[in-house]
């Protein structure tokens, strides 16, 4: 197949998730079209998934195209904002139809799960890799910032932590599942929570009401928390026994090697008692992990000597 050709294939795999309402020119085109709302803002955010880095090497079509949708439309959320639109910039280095397939099933799944739309993007010969640039809608001055807690605020954190170290443990035994069996799995079985990570589209409009600031862990627990607390004179003291981690999960690796694209965000402490009934309402486990200080101080609960220094993921 040619290029058209398979950019055709991967349109008709997309089926509903490459056409809305709003969309007025789409795939194919020279670019996208679309119907914009007033009183919205526009978010935007851009991520990579390497080959080898973010994904196994040869991880089949269908999981890295959900695992990809979901590590875009994460930033999204953080910001309180509702995931959109997608377009996607793919590299492979041959026309591999029956994967391209499977990637493109993987990207409906995973915009289907997100609410969102491919709006266009690209197809290259070259190393594989996917580049997805997401956007998403605010209304009109409710983007949620990273480092906007105040001093009491509770921090808290969704689902658990720790399937990523776990899962590259385990990796070398791994034999592929496709995304329908994986998709079952993702509360009990760390490689499939780990290349399934949430999309948590339904839980923006909560940030929106009870977050003070919010971001999603994605390069290890303490460098997100130093993040989170970045900008101003503020610190955090963590009880380390209130992290919810996975089974045999260490805390250090958590700390920092975990990218389980949870959200971890402050609230006011008298949104505790709503924060707690959200929680018991929704399908959305919240833990209470620490509280923001208003010294610089970091402090662990109770103390510990981490293995080494934490700095959290880095390419570089």
């Amino acid at each position: 197949m040619n290029e058209v050709e398979l950019i055709d294939l991967i349109l008709d795999r997309l089926g509903p998730a490459g056409r809305a309402a709003k969309l007025k020119i789409g795939p194919g085109d020279d670019a996208a079209v679309v119907e914009w709302e007033t009183e919205q803002e526009l978010v935007v955010s851009t991520d990579v998934c390497l080959d080898g880095v973010h994904v196994p090497t040869n991880c089949p079509g269908d999981l890295v195209g959900y695992r990809s949708v979901a590590m875009s439309v994460s930033d999204i959320v953080a910001m309180g904002a509702v995931p959109r639109y997608l377009t996607i910039a793919l590299t492979i280095e041959h026309a591999d139809v029956d994967w391209l397939t499977a990637f493109a099933d993987g990207v409906r799944d995973g915009c289907a799960e997100a609410d969102s739309t491919v709006i266009g993007g690209n197809l290259a010969k070259g190393v594989k890799q996917i580049t997805i640039t997401a956007m998403g809608s605010v209304p009109m001055g409710r983007a949620i910032k990273r480092n906007t807690g105040q001093p009491k605020d509770d921090i808290w954190v969704t689902g658990k932590l720790g399937a990523t170290p776990l899962a590259l443990q385990a990796m070398a035994a791994w034999i592929p599942r496709g995304l329908s069996e994986l998709k079952q799995l993702t509360s009990t079985d760390v490689i499939a929570r780990y290349l399934l990570p949430p999309i948590r589209t339904s839980f923006v409009e909560f940030l929106r009401h009870y977050a003070s600031a919010c971001t999603d862990i994605t390069d290890g627990l303490a460098f997100e928390l130093d993040r989170l607390v970045s900008g101003a004179p503020n610190g955090y003291r963590i009880e380390t026994e209130e992290i919810p981690l996975w089974f045999s999960a260490e805390l250090d690796d958590v700390l920092a090697n975990d990218d389980s694209y949870e959200m971890l965000f402050t609230s006011s402490a008298e949104n505790r008692e709503a924060v707690q009934h959200y929680a018991k309402k929704s399908n959305i486990p919240l833990s209470r992990i620490g509280t923001v200080l208003s010294t610089l101080d970091r402090e662990f609960v109770p103390f510990r000597e981490l293995r080494s220094p934490v700095s959290g993921f880095s390419h570089f």
